[in-house]
């Protein structure tokens, strides 16, 4: 029995382990925690016990095994083989632990499978990174794998001095593994039907609750597993016909005319489309310390066609840029940008624009190999590149690349040369992690929100002068210049999920017929390709999850998707935002039904299909 004995404390050292980490990460983000609740911040210590020792047991299975080879390979290689096991679970566990805690402060969920995927493109990585305290994470790594190594190595020399093994007793090696066996059960997380799953421990209303109460280190190898066999829709849940039915009565017309309000002076206009980097509806008319975060934007959108009610569709880059120019909704457990084949099969705006006779060409100061985009970009329609690499060295002003700045004067030196018509794309890179700008910092503080707001204000500046310089050009009369962002962000903090990915749209330019106008209609960053199409009485009907904002009758709503959940906008006093962890509204305002909740499930459905078909 002391065998058992010896891998049921094993167990436990796991398990202790894993509650001082989330003790740990409540400390850390200790604002959140407040706001939560002692009582439930205590629950979430319970609830989340359950899947520290599902976690537990995964690492204790092998321990066991190491144990009843014992008799065969002896007490000294026993004792090795255990220290080796033990470290090189440790140093990865722990790795996961800490890095999550600043990850969760920019994502909002706890760490999964999802930055391996940028690996691909590690430069961009480590500029993401560059704004963390690496050095006060890697120290405490360092610190903290050589005390629980020390510990755990204590532990087993103190353990194993004792038991192992005298004699080849056949009773214990049969309990052991009988041990080994029932470990099954608090894998399984029970003896319920489904295995653990992070619904397991989901207890409370209040989110970050429940966020607290999963493990990362479970939670981190589910998504890995499952991200490897992603081949079925695990959003299913309403019968197919039924979601086919309402997804059709979304994207139809409030009326039977689809007659669109003209905007649009020019048949063939010049296309500018501005994708700005996080630029969140939040900062909009706002002030930092009395500084006016957006200066230039609030002015110009006094010039043009404010829409003031949009949705980013996801969360990253790579599901912004795709929802942009193929105006496809984002996944909410991975993007079809990590996957050509699906990626290739969608529709472009370049591409349509390309074979009406427009030049096209695509802006940007970092790599367009980040998080796969290059791939996606290369095949849609864009005649020619400019990126990081066709900048001067000493013009690599960024640890993403060049600054907004420098590619701004670029693109307008070579716009002026462009021949019309033209549809140039510029994605701008600034206000990404880590928030650095070449000018003088405005907004001070050396926190990530007055880092994020700096950087906002930097770029709005750039893109103020840009539109100026632009408006000198003769081509300005015959321009259509669309500011609208990739994503939102969770910076400046706000109570409402919801605000997170609220974004601006402006049109601007002299082919505009209307100026100064507000478009207080609902809608989706998906919906500008359909839009600008109609508008330019371009053929838009492959877009076919794409709304026109613009028609004289409209079903105005929204739909964005993040990590395993999703939002439904009426518009902005009637919403919901759904977690599909733990099944349930984690977010709510106004007046919303079934109905309502059936329309978002329908989305999440239906477009998560269409993801998996093509």
């Amino acid at each position: 029995m002391k065998k058992i004995y010896f891998a049921f404390s094993y167990w436990l050292t796991w398990i202790l382990l894993f509650q001082s980490a989330r003790m740990i990460f409540s400390f850390y983000h200790y604002k959140e925690s407040l706001n939560t609740g002692l009582t439930e911040m205590l629950k979430s210590f319970l609830y989340g016990l359950r899947m520290d020792m599902s976690m537990a047991s995964y690492f204790t299975v092998l321990f066991c095994f190491i144990l009843l080879l014992h008799p065969l390979i002896g007490e000294k290689t026993t004792k090795l083989l255990l220290k080796i096991y033990s470290i090189a679970l440790l140093i990865p566990a722990s790795i996961i632990i800490l890095c999550d805690m600043p990850a969760y402060a920019a994502w909002g969920y706890r760490l999964d499978a999802t930055p391996l995927k940028y690996l691909l493109s590690p430069r961009e990585a480590v500029a993401s990174t560059a704004n963390l305290p690496l050095f006060g994470l890697i120290a405490t790594w360092l610190i903290a794998v050589l005390l629980i190594s020390k510990i755990k190595i204590a532990f087993i020399e103190s353990r194993s001095s004792t038991i192992m093994y005298d004699k080849r007793d056949l009773k214990n090696t049969l309990f052991l593994l009988l041990f080994t066996a029932v470990q099954i059960i608090p894998i399984r997380g029970g003896f319920q039907l489904a295995p653990m799953n992070q619904s397991a421990v989901y207890f409370s209303n209040q989110q970050h609750a429940n966020l607290s109460a999963i493990n990362v280190c479970w939670n981190f190898m589910h998504s890995l597993s499952h991200d490897l066999n992603a081949d079925t829709n695990p959003f299913e849940c309403i019968d197919k016909s039924t979601a086919r039915n309402i997804i059709d009565s979304l994207m139809m017309p409030a009326s039977d005319t689809i007659t669109a309000i003209q905007r649009v002076t020019s048949a063939q206009p010049n296309v500018i489309l501005i994708v700005w980097e996080s630029f969140t509806g939040k900062v909009v008319d706002s002030y930092k310390n009395g500084i006016e975060i957006t200066p230039a934007f609030n002015r110009l959108k006094k010039e043009g066609l404010y829409f003031s009610d949009i949705y980013a569709t996801g969360d990253r880059t790579d599901k912004g840029i795709v929802g942009v120019l193929s105006g496809y909704p984002a996944q909410p457990t991975t993007s079809i940008v990590k996957v050509p084949q699906k990626a290739d099969k969608l529709p472009k705006l370049p591409a349509l624009f390309s074979e009406k006779g427009y030049n096209t060409s695509f802006y940007y100061g970092g790599e367009l190999e980040f998080a796969n985009m290059k791939t996606y970009l290369m095949g849609s329609g864009f005649q020619r590149f400019v990126s990081k690499s066709d900048f001067e060295s000493k013009d690599q002003n960024s640890k993403w690349g060049a600054h907004d700045g420098v590619v701004m004067n670029k693109l307008s030196r070579e716009l002026a040369k462009e021949k019309s018509p033209f549809f140039s794309t510029w994605l701008t890179l600034s206000s990404h992690e880590p928030y650095e700008t070449p000018a003088q910092t405005a907004i001070k503080g050396k926190d990530d929100e007055s880092l994020f707001l700096n950087s906002l204000h930097y770029t709005d500046n750039v893109i103020g002068n840009f539109i100026q310089q632009c408006k000198q050009q003769p081509f300005w009369q015959n321009t259509l210049v669309v500011i609208i962002a990739d994503h939102g962000h969770r910076l400046p903090y706000s109570k409402e999920k919801i605000n997170d990915f609220r974004i601006p749209m402006l049109w601007l330019g002299g082919a505009l017929q209307a100026k100064s106008q507000i478009i207080n209609s609902t809608g989706s960053q998906i919906d500008l390709a359909k839009t600008i199409l109609n508008q330019l009485e371009i053929n838009s009907s492959s877009f076919v999850w794409s709304k026109d904002l613009l028609a004289e009758k409209r079903n105005p709503w929204a739909y964005f998707s993040f990590n395993n959940g999703f939002g439904w906008v009426k518009d902005k006093k009637n919403y919901f935002v759904y977690d599909n962890v733990g099944n349930r509204i984690m977010e709510e305002q106004g007046s919303i039904d079934s109905n309502d909740i059936k329309a978002g499930k329908a989305m999440q459905q239906n477009s998560f299909a269409d993801y998996l078909s093509k």
